[in-house]
């Protein structure tokens, strides 16, 4: 039996196809237990029974494609490492598209994370409007629960109240002239008005007991929301942890980097161990959810009792009109309900005889108002109780229940699975072709020059290249050329006449010194300096 003909018999409305599509077809998935025999896909919760095993082949399965994609992963990774490339030669078309391809296959990424994160709060808004509905449908059984006490209570003082009017009359139909016609018609309506209270008594204790398994609600709902909540914040702690990861490996992807294209590869790794891990948990829970809401009939009637079942199904498709008698048939609320009214004509009539056979005494006419009292207290809380029971009260937590978890959770636990599979899939393609660029990229150049490298705009060698005469007057002070013995061109007069301080005007204009050449004030010697200064 499916959820539907227990708890919502009616057909799915056009809106949910899509839903009910997906349930079909999860739904039809095969079921193996360990011992490898096709079984049927009935919802079961138990540890040792076969649909469990089927769940646990479902998941080793995923764990099995996954450490499959791992060892193509590493057997390329080391392929790639011990290949012989020249890494001097990378042609700048081919860097472009290589990080062009990255990028694309992260933005994917990115895409199916979001869809992911999307999924999973899917989910949590099903799911927590299942448990504030049951919360509402489990407060109004403890309302009604309650009413059914009071009403209890009072048939309990109106059963003590007629078996005191019946002494009462006993006594004083022991009087002399009593009709004793009238003392039996009396007698008959008293023991009519017991019996009636007796009825009803009988009644409410069979509700007391249809619903002294309430416990089964209260627990389920506090185990739904523990779940529910440590669920949402582990998936959406773990998809964030990735989308951190990829944010970081499209940053290098953009810059070419190589020492961030290895650190991504080292820890997409782990977010591809992660993201196959999250698949083989949420495939099977996805496909038990479906197994719940197609046929999850016999799990909940082992798990609620009978009468809670019905009622749940009578409230999920019938009418909610405003009106008291609209209630579930099997609890026999209307039947009290009439038994009441019924009372108070009876009641009517006794008072009538009484008056007539006692005279209207005064201690008859005591004894019978307490009775009265009592019926008139008993038809406001049939109504309490009615109203506590009614379709009305009911009927939209009930719609909201079943449309959190076999619709919306549903739709997003199949958005979340879909999503982690592409998801597996990108980041195996992405991983696989990362290698490639731990040849390719290079690594970024820094800002800085280290103590024991070159400036890159003035060598060290290019010192030894500058002509001895820039700088002028003060060659004596240069520490360049302050141990030389270059040749001086006699323009100095820390060179000329071998370091002798004569003014340059006191020398003629053809002198020339041992170590100088002759120059006249007018040639250019200039032109051939390389011959003169090889330095």
């Amino acid at each position: 039996r499916s959820i539907d003909e227990l708890i919502c018999p009616s057909p799915f409305p056009p809106s949910t196809v899509m839903i009910s599509f997906i349930i079909d077809a999860l739904h039809s998935i095969p079921h193996f237990n360990f011992r490898f025999q096709q079984i049927k896909p009935n919802f079961v919760l138990r540890l040792e029974s076969d649909y469990t095993q089927s769940l646990a082949l479902i998941c080793g399965l995923v764990l099995s494609v996954s450490l499959l994609l791992l060892f193509t992963i590493i057997i390329t990774w080391v392929c790639q490492c011990c290949a012989r490339t020249d890494t001097t030669v990378k042609p700048r078309r081919k860097v472009k598209r290589l990080s062009i391809i990255l990028f694309i296959l992260s933005i994917f990424c990115f895409f199916f994370l979001g869809f992911c994160l999307f999924g999973n709060d899917k989910i949590n808004r099903g799911v927590q409007s299942s448990i504030v509905s049951l919360n509402d449908v489990n407060h109004q059984f403890k309302i009604g629960l309650t009413t059914s006490g009071q009403l209890t209570e009072i048939s309990r003082n109106a059963s003590i109240h007629i078996k005191n009017l019946e002494q009462l009359v006993l006594d004083k139909s022991k009087g002399p002239g009593t009709n004793q016609t009238l003392i039996s018609e009396i007698d008959t309506l008293l023991t009519s008005l017991s019996d009636s209270i007796d009825t009803v008594m009988k009644k409410l204790d069979i509700l007391k007991k249809d619903f002294s398994n309430m416990s089964v609600l209260e627990r389920t709902k506090s185990l739904a929301e523990m779940i529910e909540f440590e669920r949402w914040l582990l998936l959406v702690i773990l998809l964030s942890i990735m989308l951190c990861v990829l944010f970081a490996g499209v940053i290098s992807f953009c810059r070419q980097s190589k020492k961030g294209a290895v650190g991504f590869s080292g820890v997409g790794i782990l977010i591809f161990i992660v993201c196959w891990i999250l698949l083989a948990v949420v495939l099977p829970l996805t496909v038990a959810l479906t197994d719940f809401c197609s046929q999850g009939g016999d799990f909940l009637a082992e798990t609620v009792n009978q009468p809670i079942l019905k009622s749940l199904a009578f409230y999920s498709e019938c009418d909610p009109r405003p009106s008291h008698d609209n209630l579930p048939p099997h609890l026999g609320i209307s039947n009290m309900s009439d038994e009441l009214s019924n009372m108070q004509g009876v009641k009517t009539k006794l008072d009538s005889l009484m008056d007539t056979a006692f005279n209207k005494s005064e201690e008859v006419q005591k004894a019978s108002f307490l009775l009265l009292e009592d019926g008139t207290r008993s038809l406001k809380t049939i109504g309490a109780l009615e109203s506590g029971f009614a379709c009305y009260a009911y009927r939209e937590d009930m719609r909201a229940m079943k449309n959190g978890i076999c619709g919306e959770a549903v739709l997003g636990s199949a958005v979340l699975t879909l999503c982690l599979v592409l998801l597996a899939l990108f980041m195996f393609t992405l991983l696989l072709i990362v290698s490639k660029s731990w040849n390719l990229f290079t690594r970024l150049g820094n800002d800085y020059v280290e103590v024991d490298e070159d400036d890159p705009f003035f060598p060290r060698t290019a010192g030894s290249a500058i002509p001895v005469d820039i700088y002028g007057t003060h060659i004596a002070g240069n520490p360049r050329t302050r141990d030389r013995t270059e040749p001086s061109t006699g323009t100095t007069t820390a060179t000329a006449n071998g370091g002798e301080a004569d003014p340059l005007w006191s020398r003629a204009a053809g002198s020339s010194n041992s170590g100088g050449l002759g120059r006249s004030p007018y040639d250019d010697h200039y032109g051939n300096y390389q011959d003169h200064y090889n330095v």
